[in-house]
């Protein structure tokens, strides 16, 4: 053993696994490597993104008790790379073995339902928005629609508690005309056995996230907050500090608040993400929590001390955190497929990036309208060069979309 790095060496000992196969599980599966560690993945397919640089990987289902039982027997260290999993499979599927998770089982099936999420909120009084919970199951949904108009007014936000993501499980009713297409959303709803629930519309400023970190040894520390900007319900850029580009310091520190009490309270180990809503009066709301590595945080792959990826690692192991000092400009543009194209691609081809640039490609095969290809990076030391930087990125985007439409 390397005295020197005893927590590293302690980690190097036991084996890790991933649970997920996609660009999250990649970029986690590079981080572990760079620490000197081989983890194990179980992939739905071996192609799949994080399949392709992880020599030791399980092919199979995760809703398959039997392939989990096997993936899950050779590991003593479990993470994973989103929440949208079967807890109840897998629990079973451990029952026995001395595995440890991260986040916990329990924290996984908590945070899954985003009602569960805004009652936690409530009771440590930090700031949501406001919000009507349907009966479960939804017998009417075209009464319950009309009455939720009343109490929160004529536009409303209407999300699945489970399974949304990136815009999916989330219809804005905005007037009388929308009804029929918010009833089929619900019955949609009704249909996968997801409750809905409705929130009001929040004329924000802004949207803002932060990434946490919080190490089972009790040691928290977080990435400077940051402004995320979305397209069709998407993430397209992440751009901060947020200090930096005119968000006050106590919406800053609110933030930060907010996120170390969440941790401490549920708690939630590893990194995770929360994502707000800052009201054109300043006023700070918590509109999703993320228990995991998170889009919001990929700029720290170059723009921090320590990413995101290697201290989610340290984090679930009792390691030292590294540090998450910034650059005090930086900004993420996520590579996403284009409305009319559906086809099959290759890492793009781009100019020689300028200095502080950086491409991430997923290894995706298949472009498909709205899915996340890879993103690209830049950061500078200079805050006055940082419109110059995100006009390259910017640059670099359209490059990438004028190849894939030009070869289809």
């Amino acid at each position: 053993m390397n005295m020197a790095h005893p927590f590293k060496a302690q980690l190097k000992a036991q084996r890790l696994g991933i649970l997920g196969s996609g660009q999250l599980a990649r970029m986690l599966v590079q981080a572990a490597q760079k620490m000197g560690i081989s983890p194990t993945i179980l992939a739905d397919h071996p192609d799949s993104p994080a399949a392709q640089v992880c020599p030791s990987v399980v092919i199979g289902s995760i809703r398959d008790a039997k392939t989990l039982r096997g993936f899950l027997s050779g590991l003593d260290q479990v993470i994973f790379e989103n929440e949208f999993i079967p807890c109840d499979v897998i629990q079973h599927a451990a029952e026995g073995l001395p595995v440890v998770f991260s986040p916990t089982i329990e924290a996984m099936r908590f945070l899954q339902d985003k009602l569960n999420q805004k009652q936690i909120l409530q009771k440590l009084r930090i700031p949501c928005t406001r919000y009507i919970a349907a009966p479960f199951p939804l017998e009417d949904p075209a009464a319950w629609l009309l009455s939720t108009q009343q109490n929160l007014g004529d536009r409303f936000v209407i999300k699945w508690a489970q399974l949304g993501y990136d815009g999916k499980g989330t219809f804005t009713f905005a007037n009388a005309g929308d009804l029929s297409r918010a009833v089929l959303f619900c019955n949609e709803a009704n249909l996968k056995k997801v409750q809905v629930y409705a929130e009001e519309f929040i004329p924000f400023r802004r949207e803002l996230a932060i990434i946490g970190c919080h190490s089972r040894s009790g040691e928290y520390t977080n990435y400077p907050p940051v402004i995320s900007e979305q397209e069709n319900h998407v993430c397209l850029w992440t751009k901060g500090p947020a200090s930096a580009l005119s968000v006050k310091a106590p919406v800053i520190r609110a933030a930060e608040k907010a996120a170390e009490t969440l941790a401490r309270a549920i708690p939630l180990h590893g990194v995770f993400a929360i994502e707000f809503f800052e009201t054109k009066k300043g006023k700070l709301l918590v509109n999703e929590i993320a228990p995991r590595v998170h889009n919001t945080g990929h700029f720290t792959l170059n723009a921090s001390d320590t990413d995101q990826f290697e201290n989610h690692i340290r984090a679930i192991s009792g390691m030292p955190l590294g540090s998450p000092r910034s650059r005090p400009a930086f900004a993420m543009i996520n590579l996403i497929g284009p409305p009319e194209l559906r086809k099959k691609v290759q890492a793009p081809a781009l100019p020689s990036l300028v200095a502080g640039l950086h491409l991430h490609w997923y290894g995706k095969q298949e472009l498909h309208p709205g899915r996340k290809m890879g993103h690209l990076n830049g950061s500078t030391e200079q805050p006055k060069k940082f419109k110059t930087l995100v006009a390259e990125l910017e640059a670099c985007k359209n490059c990438w979309l004028e190849q894939v439409r030009r070869k289809s």
